[in-house]
């Protein structure tokens, strides 16, 4: 059983769209992202069956994953990260300087996830989920801001060291 993972056209992006709206779980926040932020569609696939799926917006230096997500049942197995780390790679390839993702500060298990795979906290974007209209909550958490994560793909300088001192 091959793993494959391949880019799909919007128009057959249909067997995919369960798996994304684990990412996205509202059909229409998922169809205004399919039509305005992502540039691509990807599956990932065991035989010709989806297990995952991930859109990606690669315009500008930095590409950003935008939805991602894995069938409930095949979680844990490390298809998730297969996908992120293929999904790196193609970033590479077409020369961009890093990919950024962002989860909700509720979404526990995505924000180890996300560090598991080489990203760093960024920034954070306060009130992101402002158009909820009753509140959501996550782990006993209310969804209230998106914390973005960023992988560089490009060698950078040393970080800065502190201007404070120790009082060690």
């Amino acid at each position: 059983m091959a793993i494959t993972i391949r880019e799909v056209t919007r128009r057959a992006a249909g067997p995919l769209i369960p798996v994304l709206l684990l990412a996205e779980p509202s059909g229409p926040s998922l169809r205004w992202s399919l039509r305005n932020l992502s540039d691509a569609i990807y599956g990932l696939y065991e035989d010709d069956e989806a297990l995952g799926a991930a859109t990606v917006r690669w315009e500008g230096d930095e590409s950003e994953i935008v939805e991602l997500g894995i069938s409930a049942a095949r979680q844990g197995e490390g298809l998730g990260r297969r996908l992120v780390e293929w999904l790196v790679e193609e970033a590479r390839r077409r020369g961009k300087r890093a990919m950024v993702v962002g989860t909700a500060n509720s979404s526990l298990g995505n924000l180890a996830f996300y560090q598991r795979c080489g990203f760093r906290m960024h920034e954070v974007r306060r009130d992101y989920f402002w158009y909820y209209e009753e509140p959501v909550y996550e782990n006993g958490i209310r969804k209230q801001d998106l914390l973005m994560f960023r992988r560089s793909l490009v060698p950078e300088p040393p970080p800065r060291r502190p201007h404070w001192r120790s009082t060690r």
